[in-house]
């Protein structure tokens, strides 16, 4: 937990601390929380912040946990005054169940006073409808003497407490009619004070907008940690598939220790074998374990085995959370609790173990064994806020807040949705490994077999020399078609390409069998189907013949019946066509190919039917061997299992691809929010200047006719006076020679003069502050691009004058006729200031330029209307230019070229969702040496519904 705790307070903490403005703090907390995205120190920030807003004694984040119970996460507090509650836990009972209501009906915020003993509330919503009030007043009511011994049982006489309420729409779930039900009370936030202090509704509404912001950076937060979790969840699945898949052989030891490292167990054990399929049985273990059920394995109870051979319709157990006692996930957060599994805790009683969980392995509808995970009890420590008793009336406050330490031994470790859904997913995949293993297996007993049955031929075949050569060769094609199984199932194992494997294994197969053609034949959701031609295998003489003049084959009799006898794993084979007893029009579509006899088997993904492994003979009939076919049909099973291999990899890429467009949403959000506040702002600050500036400006301007003709008339009469008295007395001669009276008679209309053309030159700035911002116009609307050039080069008219030794950077205008555009003005004219500013600075950071580059800095604005309907606004500069490694990475957000401190990398990624959102172009053009030029090309009208993107 870490400390929020600020010492270095002004010594009145009734004051708020001098210099600190609500906005400022505001703006503090926010960017705060946009530059983190670690929640405790956001949250240990915060309460720093508004304490020195408000200069209480103590500011904390009190959080309720899942039991209702609450801890104090983060605090500020002076020392010297109220002690600490950080880390502390405080009890249900301390927080009724309809304060906590209202605090999420109605988001009610409440002020005590003990000194009037008095408590204030003041509702944001209304407790009825949810909807927000629009007169918020705080209204006070007596205190209960119950809460009032409450809080000076803990040394305060003023409190302020301001719910946290996360909604489901910041969660990215759907919102419920109701509040009560849709959101979630996080939290609170509350302020203590050792004295009597009154709080105002400026306050109150300051640590509302704290609350509000908090309360987004919670909902970030809890993103955050789900997709943390999730990409956690799929790294630990790859990591056991690939110790799976790693060999031919399943590493099943190897996987099961990492599973329970996984889930941070202390044993696991797989169960493989018995049950309805009456197979060998296997037994792994790892990490500690329980004793044995009267010497055989737990698996083998009939509590346990009952488990795993129970029919899904056997109804719920509601002392197992509502969980189905049937072929389902079991879970058991304590075992000694559960009345179910008391005939089985003798075995664990002198070990540590206390929740377990049992995964069946499933392939299709074969129980193949069971997955279990054991963790140990563990120890928690509590300390909480004073030692609380209750009597019935729950009248009793503490007497003492000191802290209580609790040691609770003998606990449960619960299982999360996360672990549940995880050991799920794990227990597909190691399904499928067992069910590879168990063909392995076969395989390897089958080899066996074929070599006691060739001893067996041999010594048959010395009592025979007649029939020697026919039985070794038919020996020899047995042992080559269980070497192409073997090699096979390898591929699967090592390959996760299933179309490289379909290609291996049709030509294999062919050479193997002799045969004219291999073909693949998939079915499509209609049950018509085609032919794969680049995934079947045909013989160079045949490799004219085609299958079918069209992709796809829309047999009639297979989509009647969906799959007709295949669907049924049946297996058709024919030696001649014209003697198997097939339809005659059967027969023609197969004399149209040339096909003479075929042996056709299904292939199956689990229990779907996903096409057909065709063997066809062109050249003449032929008797099919039952070892052949027996082959050809064990060639279709890995098949089947080759494709749902391949079907598990694209999930687990497409989740991947899903975890990485996630996290680009969350940076193009963040992105988004940076720049639609600095716009505002910027746009509001604008529009205030102008508006300041234009009210004197226009005082200025229009006295300053008055005065000029005021000025000629005192003039014409200074001249009609000189005319009638030319010689004045001697006093007043001296004193016009002191005043320079023909000097003022000549500067004074210049004078005049240059205040109108000043006047003349602040109304025209304001004009173009008020075309920049364009926040008094529609935000979608026709206007001139070359007012916002131009408003864009007034306003940054200062950069382009000379400084130092650096010359003034000419600008030339070479505008084109355009017509009016429909856009948001304000946003293209952000667009225009960031291309200008980047190009100002680009001439600026340019000390010693070379030969080729002598010519004195100029930026040219070409503007052109396309015959297409658009327009195009071209910023060119004279500079060094941009490599092409840097031209890729330009429209990224915060990636910049700029010294540390001198940019924020937003701004051409920022302008690049401007023109986005207009539905135009931008890009750049440069090379080194040969200066930089930026193009916006966006489109003169646009429909309304654009806009909705």
């Amino acid at each position: 937990m870490v400390s929020a705790e600020n010492n270095n307070h002004p010594q009145n903490p009734s004051e708020p601390q001098l210099g600190l403005t609500r906005e400022v703090l505001l703006n503090r907390i926010t960017n705060r929380i946009r530059q983190s995205l670690e929640l405790q120190e956001i949250l240990s920030a915060t309460v720093a912040e508004v304490r020195s807003f408000l200069g209480t004694d103590r500011v904390k984040i009190y959080q309720f946990q899942p039991d209702g119970h609450g801890l104090v996460i983060a605090e500020s507090r002076s020392e010297s005054r109220l002690p600490s509650l950080l880390g502390l836990h405080f009890p249900a009972e301390d927080i009724p169940l309809y304060a906590r209501e209202l605090f999420v009906r109605s988001r009610q915020r409440s002020v005590v006073d003990l000194s009037l003993a008095q408590i204030g509330t003041d509702p944001l919503d209304c407790p009825e409808t949810g909807k927000p009030l629009r007169q918020k007043k705080i209204s006070y009511r007596p205190v209960d003497p119950c809460h009032v011994e409450y809080l000076t049982a803990m040394g305060v006489k003023s409190s302020v407490v301001v719910p946290i309420v996360i909604e489901n729409q910041q969660l990215r779930k759907n919102n419920l009619p109701s509040r009560r039900y849709s959101d979630q009370l996080w939290g609170l936030l509350v302020s203590h004070h050792s004295e009597t202090r009154q709080v105002s509704e400026q306050e109150l509404e300051f640590i509302q907008s704290v609350v509000d912001r908090v309360s987004i950076a919670i909902a970030q937060s809890i993103l955050l940690d789900r997709v943390r979790e999730q990409a956690n969840q799929e790294a630990n699945i790859n990591r056991v598939t690939a110790i799976l898949y790693t060999s031919p052989t399943v590493q099943i030891q190897e996987a099961l220790k990492e599973i329970v490292s996984v889930f941070q167990g202390s044993g696991g054990r797989v169960y493989l074998g018995g049950g309805k399929a009456n197979q060998s049985v296997e037994l792994y273990t790892c990490g500690k374990q329980p004793e044995a059920d009267r010497g055989r394995p737990l698996e083998e109870s009939f509590l346990w085995q009952n488990y795993l051979t129970s029919a899904p319709e056997i109804p719920k157990v509601s002392s197992l959370d509502a969980r189905i006692w049937a072929i389902e996930d079991l879970y058991i957060e304590d075992l000694y609790k559960e009345p179910l599994f008391h005939t089985l805790v003798p075995c664990f009683q002198f070990t540590r173990i206390r929740s377990l969980f049992v995964v069946p392995l499933r392939y299709a509808e074969e129980i193949l064994g069971c997955l279990t995970i054991f963790r140990d009890e563990i120890e928690r420590e509590l300390v909480w806020a004073g030692y609380y008793h209750t009597d019935t009336k729950q009248l009793m406050p503490r007497q003492s807040f000191e802290a209580w330490r609790e040691l609770k031994t003998g606990q449960a470790q619960k299982w999360t949705e996360g672990e549940i859904r995880l050991a799920k997913a794990l227990g597909d995949r190691f399904s499928t490994a067992v069910k590879q293993y168990r063909l392995h297996q076969q395989v390897q007993t089958l080899n066996l077999n074929l070599e006691q049955q060739v001893q067996v031929r041999t010594t048959q075949l010395q009592q025979s020399n007649q029939q020697l050569h026919k039985s070794t060769i038919e020996l020899q094609r047995l042992a080559e078609q269980q070497k192409t199984m073997t090699g096979i199932f390898a591929k699967i194992q090592r390959s996760l390409d299933s179309e490289t494997i379909f290609r291996t294994t049709t030509q294999e197969l062919r050479l193997l069998l002799d045969v004219d053609r291999v073909a693949i034949y998939r079915f499509d959701e209609d049950w018509g189907g085609e032919f794969i031609a680049h995934l079947g295998s045909v013989s160079q003489e045949w490799a004219d013949t085609t299958l079918a003049t069209r992709s796809v084959w829309n047999d009639s009799y297979l989509q009647a019946t969906q799959g007709g006898r295949y669907r049924h794993n049946e297996t058709f084979v024919s030696n001649d066509i014209y003697q198997s007893g097939l339809s005659t029009c059967h027969v023609e579509i197969l004399a149209q190919y040339q096909v003479k006899a075929f042996i056709i088997t299904p292939i199956f993904i689990g229990n779907t039917l996903w096409g057909l492994l065709a063997i066809y003979q062109h050249g003449n009939p032929r008797q099919w061997k039952t070892s052949e076919v027996e082959f050809v049909t064990q060639i279709a099973t890995q098949l089947g299992v080759a494709v749902q291999q391949s079907q598990y990899i694209e999930q687990v890429q497409a989740q991947a691809q899903q975890l990485a467009q996630t996290l680009a949403h969350l940076q193009e959000t963040q992105t988004h929010l940076i720049h639609s506040e600095k716009m505002s702002s910027l746009g509001q600050l604008v529009a205030g200047v102008a508006h300041e500036i234009n009210n004197p400006v226009n005082f200025i301007y229009g006295n300053c006719a008055h005065i000029s003709d005021y000025t000629k008339t005192l003039l014409e009469l200074l001249n009609f006076y000189q005319q009638h008295f030319p010689e004045p007395p001697p006093e007043l001669q001296a004193q016009l020679e002191l005043a320079d009276l023909e000097f003022l008679k000549e500067d004074l209309p210049k004078v005049l003069s240059s205040l109108q053309l000043g006047a003349d030159r602040i109304r025209e700035i304001v004009r173009s502050l008020r075309n920049f911002s364009r926040l008094d116009e529609a935000e979608v609307k026709s206007v001139n691009i070359h007012e916002g050039i131009d408003s864009t080069l007034l306003i940054l008219q200062h950069r382009f004058k000379p400084i130092s030794s650096q010359p003034a950077i000419e600008v030339i205008k070479e505008y084109g006729e355009l017509p009016l555009v429909e856009c948001f003005a304000s946003q293209l004219n952000q667009v225009f200031m960031n291309l200008l500013v980047n190009a100002i600075d680009a001439l600026r950071e340019v000390k010693d330029r070379d030969s080729d580059l002598s010519l004195p800095p100029q930026i040219t604005i070409h503007t052109q209307h396309l015959a297409s309907g658009w327009i195009k606004i071209s910023i060119i500069d004279n500079g060094v230019g941009i490599t092409k490694e840097v031209q890729q990475k330009l429209f990224e957000p915060f990636y910049t070229t700029k010294p540390i401190g001198k940019g924020t990398g937003l701004g051409l990624s920022i302008s690049y969702q401007i023109i986005e959102k207009h539905h135009g172009k931008i890009y750049c053009i440069s090379e080194l040496g040969k200066g930089t030029e930026f193009v916006v090309e966006i489109p003169v009208k646009i429909h309304l519904e654009m806009w909705s993107d």
